[in-house]
């Protein structure tokens, strides 16, 4: 176990530094992460262990308005600068190695299917599918400036192994099982709906960052990555409370917390009574965990809960009988949108408008050409 809780804890820190090494420096700006925006998806959906087919009776109505109108609402929507909806985009997959080219609107259909549970609600998926789509509009245009050797000239990654930021429907039919005929159509129709809009800031596509649920309040971008965004401040979410397994705790024994902080922090010396390890917790004023003393090393409250695998850094550490234990609340980095709170504004009468100018806040929806 030590051995493996070492080699866990290396690549962890690893995960966390790639994405620091890719933002800017200077404030007021941050880049697209090199891999997926949401660090941690909303879990997906359990078909297997009983969940059930959305009641059409009670999903029709808001369906049928939407359909009547979506062509009127897109028209309202000044027009974008950026990129014509017909411009294909590229797409590394670490799984095989080899860049496939798609169109923007299978792309999107294919992560919204890989990010969000098909039972939430159609506002809430229609916001999760500008908010994919605008992500990876501004992967392509960071990408055009500055390549990324790895990804070959494609845009952004994936892993259709691991069904990590896209599948395809193929994919989707295994995931869906006898639930595809409704779950499928039912993103199918919200994706369309919303094909042609993306969110902009200053007229380039924003780093649409997401993550599964916040501790009740999203963080600021600045405590997560090097750089800012004027559109990724901390926002309250209450709905994420409702949210399954909002609050969760693990366990350590002392011993493997230490392999974990040596193997982070080599040299770090801890004081020989562990009750004593944790002091002086710095908490941003969402609640995560920003900064922990330790000893005489101040350590980071993101590469420390990658090396646990905790949910998230909004965490209350407590020890006795030899091991700690961290009760976390939320599920993610918590920046941008939660999308349990993005389905729990909907369920509450919101759109999808009012969903990405509450978490995206200054952010433009434009229409693509």
């Amino acid at each position: 176990m030590k051995y493996y809780l070492f080699l866990f804890g290396l690549l962890a820190a690893v995960m966390v530094l790639l994405p620091l090494l890719s933002l800017p420096k200077q404030s007021g700006e941050v880049s697209a992460p090199p891999a997926a925006s949401s660090e941690q998806p909303a879990p997906r959906a359990r078909i297997s262990s009983g969940s059930q087919a959305p009641d059409q009776s009670e999903k029709s109505p808001a369906s049928s308005q939407q359909e009547e109108q979506p062509a009127k609402e897109a028209a309202a929507l000044p027009i974008s600068r950026v990129e014509a909806l017909s411009e294909p985009v590229k797409l590394f997959d670490s799984a095989t190695g080899r860049v496939v080219t798609m169109s923007q609107q299978e792309y999107v259909l294919g992560a919204v299917c890989s990010e969000m549970p098909p039972q939430f609600h159609p506002e809430a998926l229609k916001a999760q599918a500008v908010a994919a789509h605008s992500y990876l509009l501004r992967c392509k245009e960071q990408e055009s400036r500055a390549p990324t050797e790895r990804l070959r000239g494609a845009y952004l990654e994936i892993n259709t192994e691991n069904r990590e930021g896209y599948v395809s429907e193929a994919t989707a039919r295994e995931m869906y099982g006898d639930h595809f005929d409704v779950y499928y159509p039912a993103v199918k129709e919200a994706v369309q709906q919303v094909e042609n809009q993306i969110l902009v800031y200053d007229d380039e596509p924003i780093v649409a960052a997401y993550h599964s649920m916040s501790g009740g309040m999203t963080e600021a971008a600045s405590n997560v990555w090097t750089g800012s965004a004027d559109y990724l401040v901390p926002v309250s979410s209450p709905g994420d409370r409702l949210a399954p397994d909002y609050e969760t705790t693990e366990t350590f024994p002392a011993d493997q917390v230490a392999s974990v902080l040596k193997t982070l922090y080599p040299g770090i010396e801890l004081p020989q009574d562990p009750s004593g390890w944790f002091t002086d917790i710095t908490r941003s004023d969402s609640g995560y965990i920003t900064e922990i003393q330790i000893g005489e090393t101040t350590v980071a409250g993101q590469p420390l809960r990658m090396a646990l695998g905790l949910r998230s850094t909004n965490a209350k550490i407590s020890y006795q009988d030899g091991s700690f234990s961290f009760t976390v609340t939320g599920y993610g980095h918590g920046v941008g949108m939660s999308q349990y709170g993005a389905d729990y504004m909907a369920r509450q009468g919101s759109d999808y408008r009012e969903i990405l100018a509450h978490y995206y806040q200054g952010a433009d929806l434009v229409r693509i050409k």
